[in-house]
């Protein structure tokens, strides 16, 4: 009975690795699209005139803020998947920071948005 347990935990284990993994690379991926959509806005914002590259300069920040927040979240979501594996108090910790410190970027990065959305209604 007891090898089974064993195996249990081991098949947990390789699955919460595995999905853990791919979404580090969906956030990656979301990130590496964004900074190319972002960019090739930037470029055609270029041709327009002054207060409508103001404009379209802002809309591209916004969009690119709102996906690395999203990125954010999925990441957030792969910390707190990894801490079911980490056995170590010291380990748990450091993780807990990371997790912590990226609450506090993506909620500072929310309030961005609100306000930049807001200016942009007005």
């Amino acid at each position: 009975m007891e090898g089974l347990g064993i195996l249990t935990d081991q098949f947990v284990s390789g699955f919460i690795h595995y999905l853990t993994f791919g979404i580090d690379i969906i956030a990656g991926i979301i990130i590496g699209v964004a900074v190319v959509l972002a960019f090739i806005s930037f470029l055609k914002n270029l041709k327009k005139s002054t207060t409508d590259r103001t404009l379209g300069l802002e809309t591209t920040r916004l969009g690119l803020a709102r996906s690395l927040l999203l990125a954010l979240d999925f990441e957030i979501g792969s910390d707190i998947l990894k801490t079911i594996l980490i056995p170590s108090i010291t380990d748990l910790t450091i993780l807990s920071v990371i997790v912590a410190v990226r609450i506090v970027l993506s909620w500072s990065l929310s309030k961005e948005l609100d306000r930049h959305t807001e200016d942009l209604k007005k």
